[in-house]
């Protein structure tokens, strides 16, 4: 897999969930899932519905997962087209897939889909090249980097190590350091 190191190195992230009326992730995609992400979020379903009780029926829990193609998934949207893991805490929109995974110690990898763990990270079309999606900036979380900043962002030190394994994000976080414009990062077997 290839990064674009400088389209990461363009500006700064910090996730501090979105307010009411702003431009959300949690409302602006599409989130697909693999098979065995959808598994993972469906065993999480009974801590999930504490903090989206709208999920949860007498005989068990509301199916959000729309079949794409083979292996794949979209999670529904509500009908103000949120997320249907997002919840509201005063005037912020949070996600009950972090918030469950915080509750019960368990890594963000193993609850949350990759797409959400590496926003506003993707991948673009064709190849697999890891780079900043275009309307990055629309969002209040990310901004410009500014002169004397670290390298890389933390968030997305975190979200590398967090989706392809410890000491990922640090060997990326070097190579942007050097000033890497590109770095191809082998997968673990």
């Amino acid at each position: 897999m290839d990064i674009d190191l400088a389209s990461l190195r363009s500006i700064e992230h910090d996730c501090d969930c979105c307010a009411s009326g702003e431009s959300c992730c949690c409302s602006t995609y599409e989130v697909c899932v693999t098979a065995a992400e959808m598994r993972r979020i469906i065993r999480i379903m009974p801590e999930v519905v504490k903090f989206c009780p709208h999920l949860g029926r007498s005989d068990g829990y509301d199916n959000v997962f729309e079949y794409v193609e083979p292996g794949l998934y979209a999670i529904d949207t509500t009908e103000d087209g949120l997320c249907s893991f997002a919840y509201r805490v005063r005037r912020r929109i949070q996600c009950a897939l972090h918030s469950a995974g915080l509750e019960r110690g368990i890594p963000l990898s193993a609850v949350k889909p990759k797409a959400c763990l590496l926003w506003p990270l993707t991948f673009s079309e064709g190849a697999e090249v890891l780079s900043l999606t275009d309307d990055a900036l629309l969002f209040h979380c990310n901004r410009p980097k500014q002169k004397g900043s670290s390298p890389l962002s933390s968030s997305f030190t975190e979200a590398i190590e967090q989706v392809y394994g410890e000491g990922r994000g640090r060997l990326v976080e070097r190579a942007a350091g050097k000033g890497i414009k590109r770095l191809k990062l082998a997968r673990r077997r």
